[in-house]
């Protein structure tokens, strides 16, 4: 049997907030993990004491279908859940019958500083999203609710203004 030490981060011990890793843990207990990451490199293992969440039962979504989706093409979508880092929203591709869950990170859930997730967005309600990135391999889909140069001033609208 091989041996390593990890990380569990904070955010990876359970659902929802831990102020105080004392509170959850205590040295020696022993924990089941999962490996989230290893960076032979670095010599890091990263580990979480979370259950793998994948919308139930079901195996991995496909994200082929995203792959080709232009980042200014915004989709109709769902929140599916809400995290403290963001909120994952189920989303269909255009063209196609294939459905599935990307994370809009809090940045990207409007302009503008958002301190709580949860006062932003509810779950079962309709947003409008765009595909920011895709990752088939690790089954990631990153999502955004803001225009996609919003990040460089409102000025796209007023400069004829003159």
């Amino acid at each position: 049997d091989a041996e390593a030490d990890g990380l569990g981060h904070v955010t990876q011990i359970k659902d929802g907030y831990v102020e105080n890793v004392a509170d959850e843990l205590e040295v020696g207990q022993e924990v089941q993990v999962r490996v989230v990451s290893v960076d032979v490199d670095a010599g890091k293992l990263s580990l979480s004491m979370k259950e793998e969440w994948s919308g139930g039962d079901r195996e991995p979504a496909d994200l082929s279908p995203f792959e080709g989706v232009e980042p200014d093409q915004w989709l109709s979508g769902k929140v599916a859940r809400i995290a403290s880092f963001g909120a994952f929203v189920t989303v269909t591709a255009p063209d196609s019958d294939a459905e599935a869950d990307g994370l809009v990170h809090i940045t990207q859930i409007r302009d503008g500083y958002v301190e709580n997730v949860a006062d932003e967005l509810e779950v079962g309600q309709e947003v409008q999203v765009r595909i920011v990135s895709v990752d088939v391999e690790g089954g990631k889909m990153g999502l955004s609710m803001v225009e996609e140069n919003a990040e460089e001033g409102e000025e796209g609208e007023e400069e004829d203004v003159e």
